[in-house]
């Protein structure tokens, strides 16, 4: 994933660039659960956070949602629930992008939704 990463970066392919900095994040997030410790935390942390960035400069507002899911599952592992919420709404808000219920980016869209039932059961 490191490679395609880089090569992304040669040729400016800046649309795949957020989606596998995702991924990155969703991979070390998961070897933090499998006792890596906080340093593929802080990793996954900064993979998602450079993620949204791009996001946010490219107005690609799909990869948006799913970078904040990956913020807020983060922020729940920390204990941090406030933070956690902030993401999971704006995970939702930006699944809705074009209007509900017939341009939803579903997965992310419930995604964000159980969390929120989650969070807000607590």
């Amino acid at each position: 994933m490191h490679e395609a990463l880089e090569r992304c970066r040669r040729i400016n392919l800046v649309e795949l660039e957020a989606d596998i900095l995702i991924d990155l994040a969703r991979l070390r997030a998961a070897t933090t659960s499998t006792g890596s410790g906080q340093a593929s935390e802080d990793e996954a942390q900064r993979f998602v956070e450079e993620a949204l960035v791009i996001t946010e400069r490219s107005g690609y507002v799909l990869q948006g949602a799913d970078a904040h899911l990956e913020l807020a599952k983060l922020a729940l592992t920390r204990g941090d629930k406030a933070t956690a919420l902030e993401h999971a709404k704006e995970a939702r808000k930006l699944a809705t992008c074009d209007g509900s219920p017939d341009y939803t980016y579903k997965v992310a869209y419930d995604e964000a939704g159980a969390l929120l039932a989650q969070l807000e059961h607590e």
